[in-house]
């Protein structure tokens, strides 16, 4: 049996996951692990050595000060039941001779990806959640509001936009249903207005018929009624002062980058 120890300056995600990584290479030997975080001082990196058991032990260490690492590395030495392993002093010299940049060497950068991460992930439920005007309480709540007729890119942009952590919900605009009250509780910056072509439109919304396997003679896709729905559309934009996008020949990206534009200036 060994002991395994990963130690960490920051919280020790990195090391325990390269740990388990490690660990599954070698299935006919029996571990022991312990986990010690935050040792960013002289003290804390001689708490890891107070804990060490009987038997032969493995230390797996990411810290990124010089100072803690050669501590560990200091303490280690003479000690012939202990194998100790920097993860990150390796990688990190080797990186600085091969760029002549030296690394910033600051504990818990990892963290500020790792909000990033849930960042985005929370934007992504925000747009499945506030996706086609399913709750309005979303508005108030978004940094993107998206208002569009029927086919005009809302849910492929908001999903693009939560992908860059923007939280985003989205309206479709029908002339005959009202439109929600919060909607004019909305900071018009964060309001944009999709419009489209209707001869473009046209085509898309028979697209989406065949799809669907619905006849094509169906009112959706009539030039009258789409004229009738950006109409509308037009009208309600100019009431509520909002930016409007043309995506009639646009990709999401595209159409991404002017709302990015929009909203951060």
């Amino acid at each position: 049996m060994y002991n395994l120890f990963t130690v960490s300056d920051s919280t020790g995600e990195t090391v325990n996951q390269i740990a388990n990584a490690i660990l599954i290479q070698f299935p006919n030997l029996e571990f022991v692990k312990k986990r010690f975080s935050n040792i960013n001082t002289i003290e804390a990196c001689q708490q890891v050595f107070d804990h060490l058991p009987d038997g032969k032990t493995i230390i797996l260490v990411t810290v990124a000060k010089d100072e803690i690492a050669t501590e560990l590395k200091e303490l280690a030495e003479g000690r012939d039941e202990v194998l100790l392993i920097d993860l990150l002093a390796n990688s990190l010299n080797q990186i600085e001779q091969f760029t002549n940049e030296k690394a910033t060497r600051e504990a818990g950068l990892i963290r500020v990806l790792d909000n990033e991460y849930f960042d985005k992930i929370e934007a992504i439920e925000f747009a499945m959640n506030f996706d086609d005007g399913k709750n309005p309480a979303g508005f108030l709540e978004a940094d993107v509001v998206l208002l569009g007729v029927s086919r005009t890119s809302k849910t492929p942009l908001s999903v693009y936009l939560a992908n860059k952590s923007y939280k985003v919900a989205n309206l479709p605009l029908v002339p005959e249903v009202n439109i929600p009250k919060e909607i004019y509780q909305v900071d018009p910056k964060k309001l944009i207005g999709l419009i489209i072509d209707p001869e473009k439109l046209n085509e898309i919304r028979n697209e989406r018929l065949a799809t669907l396997g619905l006849s094509l003679d169906s009112t959706y896709a009539q030039n009258e009624r789409i004229q009738k729905e950006l109409d509308y559309a037009k009208e309600l934009f100019d009431e509520l002062g909002c930016v409007v996008i043309d995506v009639s020949s646009s990709t999401i990206e595209e159409t991404a980058a002017k709302i990015i534009e929009h909203i951060e200036n």
